[in-house]
């Protein structure tokens, strides 16, 4: 019996043949042709052919359910979506929605290292929401200075701080340089808070860096997983074992119309089974507000049960403020990283202040919940 995993298509119905695409999608994105093979070459290729499941019409768009062999991309996270989504993304109004996974495919991946249970053991924070802020400024400060902005942090405990996602090193030695101050200023304010330092550089470069910042006692690596590939952020999970945390920037590219892959894989499922420890996505309240259900069914997919995979924290965000803290902890549970930055820094006490802020906010969840 072949071992599959099952692709759901939503496609504008716009009076197509939804069976004859159905069957296209299947032949085309698998052995390529069918009906004009021999006989004895349609039972070598069989193994290969994709099966449409079901088809469900409804009156303006409809789903089209389709079972992939395994077999045709492994644990190639670049090759699955070529297999499922390669020729067929060109065409218009056909939107991959979800992605039924087997257990027997989810075995092949190691998914979180530390995921919600492990990076709580290591901050010895057994509940509550995790607090984050973000360097802001980040462009054009020395390592010196961004290590000061890390001490104000740390002192006033907050529990990560990550580096702006487009923060570029135009040498690895700078990288280091910023990691060396920001653990200063962490051993100095004898804090447990998480440095998330952003990765970059060219792709046969970054497994190496990676590798090299460990060394030299990174404790997460913040990297844009969608901008540099999934299957680059596997091979990271590979190579490195500290946390890691997925920036969702270039996702829009890939989701929010009625082409490419919805939000809940982009931005949950497929970085999870890769291996981020963390996730981060547009929240329903800030700057870049989503409608609140893609936000929750992004954070279903990075905690609902799935086989030998952790969780992942959802990390709803952008624009986020103090005011928002209760209404994220209502709508997203204690399981989550509240990602504060703008807010932080525009304090007019300074980032210190800005953080002790949030971290009432936090305190008065606690206090409310033990009332």
């Amino acid at each position: 019996m072949r071992e599959t995993i099952t692709v759901s298509y939503r496609v504008k119905n716009d009076e197509r043949d939804l069976t004859k695409l159905a069957q296209s999608i299947a032949i085309g994105q698998t052995v390529g042709t069918w009906n004009e093979l021999s006989n004895e070459l349609k039972l070598q290729v069989s193994k290969h052919l994709a099966e449409v499941i079901s088809i469900e019409d409804s009156q303006y768009t409809s789903l089209i359910n389709i079972a992939f062999p395994i077999e045709n991309f492994g644990s190639d996270l670049g090759a699955l979506l070529t297999s499922i989504y390669g020729k067929i993304s060109l065409l218009p109004k056909i939107k991959v929605e979800n992605i039924e996974f087997s257990e027997s495919y989810l075995k092949k991946f190691k998914g979180p290292k530390y995921g919600i249970k492990g990076i709580r053991e290591i901050l010895g924070k057994p509940e509550k929401p995790l607090l984050m802020s973000i360097f802001k400024p980040c462009l054009g400060l020395s390592a010196g200075e961004l290590g000061t902005m890390f001490s104000t942090q740390a002192e006033a405990g907050i529990d990560l701080v990550k580096d702006d996602e487009i923060l570029y090193d135009s040498s690895f030695d700078l990288m280091l340089k910023r990691l060396e101050a920001c653990l200063k200023a962490k051993e100095k304010a004898n804090s447990k808070t998480i440095y998330a330092i952003n990765l970059t550089g060219k792709a046969n470069e970054i497994l190496d860096r990676a590798k090299e910042l460990e060394k030299n006692g990174a404790n997460c690596i913040l990297f844009n997983y969608v901008s540099y590939g999934l299957p680059l952020l596997a091979a990271l999970r590979e190579a490195i074992s500290i946390p890691i945390m997925g920036h969702p920037a270039f996702s829009g590219a890939m989701c929010g119309s009625s082409n490419g892959l919805s939000e809940d894989l982009i931005l949950g499922k497929l970085p999870r089974i890769a291996g981020a420890d963390f996730v981060l996505f547009p929240s329903p309240y800030g700057s870049l507000a989503w409608d609140k259900d893609i936000t929750k069914n992004i954070q279903h997919s990075l905690i609902q049960k799935m086989y030998n995979i952790e969780s992942a924290w959802p990390v709803p965000s952008a624009g986020i403020k103090s005011s928002m803290v209760k209404d994220i902890a209502i709508d997203f549970g204690e399981d989550i990283v509240i990602n504060a930055g703008t807010a932080v820094w525009e304090n007019k006490d300074g980032g210190k202040a800005g953080a002790r802020e949030f971290i009432e906010e936090v305190e008065k969840l606690a206090l409310s919940k033990l009332s």
